[in-house]
């Protein structure tokens, strides 16, 4: 087990937050062993699809259709413009994507950036059919499955039944459900399965005991302009939605603040005023013991995560090059 795996996990989670387990249809996670056979007689025919044109490339021997790819590749659009703008003040015209920058077009940015995408999706969906999780289809399938429940979601909403979710699915989204579903039920898995030895959990939990913060009081007094003032206690675990104010002032200002130093002008809901900075509390942190569900929990996760990144690396890919350097951006 890589353990800079397991802080990378622990570092960018929320660790004290109840493990979020997605509801999934539970007709999507029974597969038998007669199944599993005839998935391989699948693989073995989709390797050699490439050539007849159905498949723009395959990843283990499983085909990705154009289209398929078309949707990661779009994916890839705002971040990419993003990226040349930042980088190179590149505008986006009519030569932006085929302009060669430091030896890489954008396009072929985006489209390394979209197959590393499309790579670690199908080895998911492998796993997840390997593992008895799912039956494992091609991008043709699941599109039939995504507008079979988007017409069973509309019959539901036009009777009034409840349904959870969008109402309507793209093919991303319905794509990104399957993916996350698949992804979900792994690390459920495998939560099951790992016995992590508690001294490397106790480490963790010194290691990044911010994580486990029960929370920071900040206070302040607002200084209306009418010459009325406020003093406010904030709780960092009880900002509500919409209280965009809050978390302006606690992370964009009160951050890099003394106590007793102000800010002279500002737009407090909706009147202004100056607003002094008068302190912040800690809270403390959770326990071990009240942290160690969440550690195993995302230590498991950290597994499943090295697990897909190793076997993304390794995964063998063919590509019709000469269709797959004809492809635009969409």
């Amino acid at each position: 087990m890589n353990r800079q795996k397991v802080l990378a996990v622990l570092a960018a989670a929320t660790m004290l937050g109840a493990v979020t387990v997605l509801e999934w249809g539970c007709g999507k996670q029974e597969e038998t062993k007669a199944e599993n056979t005839q998935e391989t007689a699948k693989k073995e025919e989709k390797s050699g699809e490439l050539t007849d044109g159905k498949y723009l490339l395959t990843v283990d021997g499983y085909g990705v259709t154009e289209e398929e790819f078309l949707m990661f590749l779009r994916d890839q659009k705002a971040i990419t413009t993003n990226y040349y703008w930042t980088n190179y003040k590149m505008e986006t015209n009519d030569e932006f994507w085929r302009t060669e920058v430091e030896g890489q077009t954008p396009l072929d940015y985006a489209k390394d950036r979209a197959l590393a995408q499309v790579k670690e999706a199908k080895i998911e969906f492998i796993l997840a059919s390997e593992e008895d999780i799912l039956e494992y289809k091609d991008y043709d399938e699941m599109m039939k499955d995504m507008e079979k429940e988007n017409k069973d979601r509309a019959e539901k909403k036009d009777n009034g039944e409840t349904f959870y979710g969008v109402e309507e699915y793209s093919p991303f989204t319905y794509y990104q459900y399957l993916s996350g579903g698949a992804r979900a039920e792994l690390e459920n898995r495998q939560i099951e399965k790992t016995s992590p030895p508690k001294e490397e959990l106790e480490a963790l939990y010194e290691e990044y005991k911010e994580s486990f913060s029960l929370g920071e009081i900040y206070k302040y007094t607002v200084h209306y302009a009418d010459g009325t003032t406020e003093t406010v206690e904030q709780n960092t675990r009880e900002i509500g939605k919409g209280e965009e104010v809050k978390e302006d002032l606690i992370y964009n200002y009160f951050s890099m603040m003394q106590p007793g130093e102000s800010i002279d002008y500002y737009i407090y809901d909706g009147r202004e005023a100056s607003i002094e900075f008068q302190g912040v509390e800690s809270l403390g942190y959770a326990s071990y013991d009240e942290a160690e569900k969440s550690l195993r929990t995302f230590y498991a996760r950290a597994e499943v995560a090295e697990w897909v990144e190793k076997m993304t690396e390794d995964a063998e890919v063919v590509i019709d090059e000469e269709h797959y350097d004809a492809l635009e951006m969409p």
